[in-house]
């Protein structure tokens, strides 16, 4: 769904007090679920987020090994926190912290 020729706008979105962004996905690291916050910061629907890779809103400059990180961890019981950038469907950062 993403283009590989999306351009980041590097404008920034802030989330507002009492915000949380919340998403789960399967084991495959598939969208199962995304709360009404995730939805409207993503910029897609909940139709078009649904049984995609959560890939979907990794901004570019993300290294993918920050991800195989938190996805080891995760997938071992294991906590971790650490702040990620996103990037929405109109390619605007999104930053948000994982735990």
């Amino acid at each position: 769904m993403k283009h590989k020729s999306i351009v980041p706008t590097h404008v920034e979105r802030t989330m507002r007090n009492g915000d949380f962004i919340v998403s789960k996905t399967n084991t495959k690291g598939q969208l199962t679920y995304c709360n009404r916050i995730f939805i409207e910061f993503s910029g897609y629907t909940e139709a078009q987020l649904l049984g995609q890779q959560h890939n979907i809103v990794r901004h570019l400059s993300m290294p993918r090994s920050v991800f195989h990180l938190l996805w080891s961890r995760i997938q071992n019981g294991e906590g971790i926190f650490a702040y990620v950038k996103n990037m929405s469907a109109d390619a605007q950062l999104l930053l948000g912290l994982c735990h």
